[in-house]
C-alpha cells in the first residue's frame, strides 16, 4: 500500500497516522536599536532577541525561538502548552482511542471471566460497531477484519454470558 506524504504506521497498534515535519527556528536576531539608543520590540522571554511576531492568543511579542505555528495560529510557547493540554489544538493531539482494539480486549476478557460476559459482551459489541465507523471515517481498510472479529467475539461472549448461567441453573434443578 502506498502511503500519502506524511503518513506513517504505528509500530504498536499498526494504525496509520499523519506526521508533520518540524522546521527548526531561525537563529535569533539581536533586537535592533533605534537612533536614540532604545531597543525596538523585543521578545517577552528573551530580551536580547528581536520580536518577529505577536502571540495570537495573549499578544506577547515573540522571537523565532518562541514562535510556534500550530493549526494556522502563531503562538508563544506558553500558550501552545496551555492549548495543547486543554486539547484545543487538533494537530497537537497525542492520544488515540482504537475502538476496534477495545472491542477485542473486552470480548477476550469475557472469555476468560465468563460470568461477566453478560456485561462485557454488549460492551464489546458497542466498541466493535464504533471501531467499524472509526475505520470508515479514517479510511483504514485494513482494520475491517479486526473489527468484524471483535463483533463476532462480542456476540459469542454475550450469548455465553446469557446461556452459561441458564445452563448452570438447569443443572442445579435436576
Amino acid at each position: 500500500m502506498v502511503l500519502e506524504k506524511g503518513a506513517a504506521y504505528c509500530g504498536n497498534c499498526a494504525l496509520q497516522f499523519q506526521a508533520a515535519l518540524f522546521d527548526p527556528p531561525e537563529p535569533p536576531r539581536a533586537a535592533p536599536r533605534t537612533l536614540d539608543g532604545s531597543a525596538s520590540a523585543q521578545c517577552a522571554r528573551h530580551a536580547r532577541n528581536a520580536a518577529v511576531a505577536a502571540c495570537e492568543r495573549c499578544g506577547a511579542f515573540i522571537c523565532t525561538l518562541c514562535r510556534v505555528e500550530s493549526d494556522g495560529k502563531v503562538l508563544c510557547a506558553a500558550c501552545f502548552d496551555r492549548l495543547r493540554s486543554e486539547g484545543a489544538l487538533e494537530s497537537a493531539r497525542s492520544t488515540f482511542r482504537s475502538w476496534r482494539t477495545l472491542g477485542l480486549y473486552l470480548s477476550l476478557g469475557g472469555f476468560f471471566v465468563w460470568p461477566l460476559g453478560i456485561v462485557l459482551g454488549p460492551a464489546a459489541l458497542v466498541a466493535a460497531v464504533r471501531g467499524i465507523s472509526q475505520d470508515r471515517r479514517n479510511g483504514d481498510e485494513g482494520g475491517l477484519p479486526g473489527s468484524i472479529l471483535s463483533l463476532l467475539l462480542g456476540v459469542v461472549v454475550t450469548l455465553m454470558g446469557i446461556l452459561m448461567p441458564l445452563s448452570m441453573a438447569g443443572a442445579f434443578r435436576r
